[in-house]
């Protein structure tokens, strides 16, 4: 069968060129199509490539004639360009060369002298930190979406670790910064949703979507941040907590969505403003839609959690546990469907794409209804 449609679409350029000609021909020449006198020959050259003097026929403007190579040639180097993609064999389901535990780089380096040594290292690395492998054709895209304010030292390791931990899994991805703007109080959960909407309005072709605090960095290779078959939690052992589970419904740090299993869920909340409680309610809409966790074992979902100051607009929340309680009346009316902010700005570095966001909690408080 695979043979049959490679023929098929052998056939459909040869009879679309063939018609090409026929118009060329009869265009530019006053004798029929198949005059046997002076006739104009067409050689093809590196695989349709025209050859100019093969078309140094009297009484035809050399201008026509070359903006009719020019289109030729295109059409060849597209179809090349395109056979060339379509050939490309899909990315082995575990990538080679895969080690174990890496080691955190904790080198001092500006942002400037980053974006240098990274592009550095991953020359095709593509503007708004968007990768794809060159060699196989990928089989996930992700984009990792990380809520951020103030921690730059934080993300100078993030980016430092996280673009060649990504490129080794032969992943596709784009990174997205969703920063509040300042003075007003910051919300997890609400500016994951904007990262993933966000996300989506400038490549629709995302597959899955990782949820990710900027200070968590994954110690192992074989923490793959594929598409998950259902909601998983990636951070299963975090240094400070002893790679150990706190308890078992925990579900925070890194988590990671098909693009369909976080429209079922509605995404996060939008209400939790402040620190604690949107993890948790996420978990309880997993579970509300009828989704398990999936977890990679504790010595795999291994992570460093580097140290950082405080966000002063990022106090607990203490209305926390009385919004836990009613998560599963909200899950479908307080969510990615019901988003209410405003960007400030896009800025897209070789590193990353960072949006910058603004939003009224009064108002998103008081416009949340649920029976």
């Amino acid at each position: 069968m695979y043979h049959f449609k490679k023929l098929i679409k052998k056939l459909r350029f040869f009879f679309t060129f063939l018609i090409f000609l026929i118009i060329f021909t009869a265009y530019f020449s006053n004798e029929p199509f198949f005059s046997t006198e002076n006739p104009i020959r067409l050689d093809t050259k590196e695989e349709l490539k025209i050859d100019r003097k093969n078309l140094s026929q009297p009484n035809i403007p050399i201008d026509k004639i070359n903006k009719t190579i020019d289109v030729i040639n295109s059409l060849a180097n597209s179809t090349q360009t395109l056979n060339s993609s379509n050939h490309l064999s899909l990315c082995p389901l575990i990538p080679p060369n895969l080690g174990a535990r890496i080691g955190i780089d904790y080198t001092n380096h500006t942002l400037a002298e980053l974006e240098t040594l990274v592009v550095k290292n991953q020359t095709d690395l593509e503007l708004g930190g968007k990768w794809k492998p060159k060699e196989c054709k990928s089989r996930n895209k992700v984009a990792l979406i990380v809520p951020y304010r103030e921690r730059l030292t934080n993300l100078l390791l993030f980016l430092n670790h996280m673009h060649p931990f990504l490129k080794k899994q032969q992943i596709e991805y784009g990174i997205y910064l969703v920063e509040p703007v300042e003075n007003i109080t910051f919300n997890r959960g609400l500016l994951m949703n904007i990262g993933y909407a966000e996300a989506l309005a400038d490549n629709k072709a995302w597959e899955c979507f990782v949820f990710h605090d900027v200070d968590l960095l994954p110690e192992d290779e074989r923490n793959i941040y594929s598409c998950p078959e259902t909601p998983r939690h990636m951070s299963s052992a975090v240094s400070t907590l002893k790679y150990k589970l706190p308890y078992a419904a925990i579900f925070g740090g890194v988590t990671e969505f098909t693009k369909e299993q976080f429209e079922k869920i509605n995404g996060f909340s939008n209400l939790f403003f402040g620190w604690g409680g949107e993890d948790d309610d996420l978990r309880a809409r997993v579970i509300k839609k009828g989704y398990t966790v999936s977890r990679y074992p504790l010595e795999i979902g291994r992570y460093t959690m580097a140290k950082h100051g405080r966000d002063n607009h990022n106090k607990p929340n203490p209305k926390r546990y009385a919004l836990l309680k009613s998560s599963g009346k909200r899950v479908d009316t307080d969510g990615i469907r019901s988003l209410d902010y405003k960007i400030k700005q896009i800025v897209k570095n070789q590193l990353f794409t960072k949006i910058i966001v603004s939003y009224d909690q009064d108002k998103i408080t008081n416009s949340t209804k649920f029976k």
